[in-house]
């Protein structure tokens, strides 16, 4: 049996890590702030220093080591991230060195949330003169090699690698876009970002352990001159940052909030079409909008059209609502019955409620016309808990896997029960559909943006994830309240005797990604959705819907809480155009986000996972975005 040490083994990485080596048959003695064999906070090192002496004291001999202490890049005071995610874990390795046993281990689980400090405390660090030395070099690279030659952690390794790569790589693209044009042989950009990328590493080597042999401007000549022989055309000798201005710079997937560019960018919205919305289940309504056979609703996403009947065995169905003759649509309203057929209304094309073609007037004008073959095209649907869900494009996980996480906690409601209550409600808004999620995904704006809901619920607010799913609760108080809507509803909110009991007086979201939330209320359940038509265009589509025969209480509940959510509706309308002219400013904010507002982050880390072109700190060059995004889509696939 081995004794490990282990900092930060409360949550995460180093929990699993913790759980592992004792499912071995090894001791694990955890350091962390709390739930910890010792409780420590790293961001002091007196405190530090103190508890290091009692584990050195316990521990005479260590087998290894393992920092896994950290916070991420959004916490509020970027000081302290650099001392825990940095100054903490060299002190507990320097301390615990003299008890590493022979053949002992260290292993540092790092991040890149320090750099988020930009004060001269991450430069003093990194120059510091007890640790930028040949021998420490040395260890780094050791650790370098060992950590690439095991499996478990290649892929922590690539991550860091291949945004360096892409980095490169950009730059060698935009220089080389006119190169194939000026000579035969074709330019292999990604090889000679390769080569480039060795070259500069190995003036780093240099740079750090011969630092005294080392001609800083001669290395930089040496780049340039490389650059030089390889481009047909020659460097461009105009102000480098002219240059710089249109080079994309990639970050890793998993770091910081989206650049401006990606909320006003025209190329960009046709990429989410075509990438995100055409790929992710769409949330379409309700089965009680469509009750009986023949009955239909429509959607439109961007240019998209759906349509979503019954038919006459009662099976929802789905189809693109475009005629085969000449594109008009099928059926011209939002919802309505069609009886036992649908005829479009262009030139009188008859379609079976199951979507095939059924008569086509004056048939004979047609050559070789085969009915059978010019059906509506039909698209996917799932149900799940009476929610209609579609998707244009096949492939990836079914709705049902996507949202099990939340199955039972919906379950509790009786949304398949539910029965519309009313017409829905449609606004067309004036800004980019992400900020409008940059808003709803994070609660922490609430006592100050919404005085009726912090009246309402007041400190019970909180935002959580279920998996990957993010949720949000709060829980209607007894405390007398100004609004009276608030006041009016707290008093009439009846006891709904079908729902457990802690649900009984919450209000409860769930994000469902990529564009929809789906909320609870004790005496009514709804959905509200962003659908984007241009980078400063959006639509947004709410309804609601309770269980049929309520009462009048519940029914004045369903009006006081439709008015509470018209006013929020309100409020968030305009912190969200005021977010769509910040990104035309020139000091668009970037990672300020505090732990509370991790919804946006998550949000946002998705997003470029899904395009990772949306990791560009700056919009790629005119009409080079797609082939961009395909290729990062490549490198992150291999």
């Amino acid at each position: 049996m081995a004794t490990y040490i282990i900092t930060g083994g409360s949550t995460g990485i180093g929990a699993a890590t913790q759980a592992r080596l004792q499912a071995l048959g090894h001791q694990t003695v955890n350091l962390d702030i709390r739930d910890g064999d010792y409780l420590v906070d790293l961001s002091n090192p007196e405190q530090t220093g103190a508890v290091l002496g009692e584990v050195a004291a316990a521990h005479p001999s260590i087998d290894g080591i393992v920092t896994c202490a950290g916070v991420a890049s959004h916490f509020p005071d970027k000081q302290k991230i650099l001392d825990i995610n940095f100054w903490g874990t060299v002190k507990v390795i320097q301390t615990l060195r003299q008890s590493l046993s022979a053949g002992a281990r260290v292993i540092a689980i790092s991040s890149n949330s320090a750099p988020q400090c930009s004060d001269g405390a991450l430069v003093d660090a990194m120059l510091d003169p007890d640790l930028c030395t040949p021998a420490r070099a040395a260890v780094w690279y050791a650790f370098m090699g060992e950590s690439q030659a095991r499996s478990d952690y290649i892929g922590a390794v690539r991550v860091r690698e291949l945004a360096i790569r892409q980095r490169v790589e950009a730059l060698f693209t935009t220089l080389f876009q006119d190169a194939d044009d000026a000579q035969s042989k074709p330019i292999h950009s990604a090889a000679l970002a390769r080569a480039f990328d060795a070259l500069i590493d190995s003036v780093w080597e240099q740079s750090m352990l011969e630092p005294d042999t080392i001609d800083l401007g001669a290395a930089r000549k040496t780049c340039l001159d490389y650059l030089e022989s390889v481009l047909p055309l020659g460097l461009d000798k105009s102000d480098e940052s002219d240059q710089d201005a249109s080079i994309p710079i990639v970050e890793g997937a998993s770091d910081g909030m989206l650049s401006a560019w990606t909320y006003t960018s025209n190329e960009l919205h046709e990429l989410e079409m075509s990438e995100l919305f055409r790929r992710e289940w769409m949330l379409a309504g309700h089965v009680s909008d469509a009750p009986r056979p023949g009955d239909y609703l429509t959607l439109e996403v961007g240019p998209e059209r759906v349509l979503v009947v019954r038919d006459d065995k009662e099976t929802l169905r789905a189809f693109h609502n475009v005629c085969r003759h000449r594109g008009s649509r099928v059926v011209p309203k939002s919802q309505g019955h069609c009886g036992h057929v649908l005829r479009c209304p262009f030139h009188g094309w008859t379609y079976s409620l199951d979507g095939r073609l059924k008569s086509v007037p004056r048939r004979q004008t047609f050559e070789n016309l085969e009915l059978s073959e010019q059906g509506l095209v039909p698209l996917e649907l799932e149900v799940w808990q009476g929610l209609i869900f579609i998707r244009f494009e096949p492939g990836g996980e079914p709705v049902a896997k996507q949202l099990h996480a939340i199955e039972e906690r919906v379950a509790n409601y009786r949304l398949a029960d539910m029965v519309s209550l009313g017409e829905p409600s449609v606004s067309e808004v004036r800004y980019n559909w992400k900020f409008f999620h940059d808003v709803d995904n994070e609660g922490y704006h609430v006592p100050s943006a919404h005085p009726a809901l912090q009246e309402l619920y007041g400190r019970s607010y909180r935002d959580d994830f279920i998996d990957n799913i993010p949720v949000s609760t709060g829980t209607v108080d007894d405390q007398p309240a100004s609004a009276w809507s608030v006041a009016r509803y707290k008093s009439l909110l009846p006891d709904m005797a079908h729902l457990p009991k802690e649900a009984r007086r919450l209000w409860l979201y769930f994000g469902i990604f990529p564009n929809a939330i789906i909320y609870f209320y004790p005496e009514k359940a709804g959905y509200y959705m962003s659908l984007p038509c241009g980078p400063d265009q959006t639509r947004v589509v709410s309804r609601e819907y309770g269980l049929p025969n309520a009462s009048r209480q519940v029914r004045a509940a369903q009006y006081l809480s439709g008015r509470i959510d018209t006013l929020t509706s309100r409020e968030d309308d305009a912190l969200v155009r005021w977010l769509q002219e910040a990104a035309g400013t020139s000091v668009f904010p970037l990672d300020n986000l505090a732990d509370i507002e991790a919804g946006v982050l998550q949000f946002h880390q998705r997003l470029k996972e899904k395009i990772p072109v949306m990791n560009c700190q700056r919009a790629p060059a005119a009409d080079a975005m797609m082939d961009l995004n395909d290729r990062l889509k490549a490198r992150t696939a291999s």
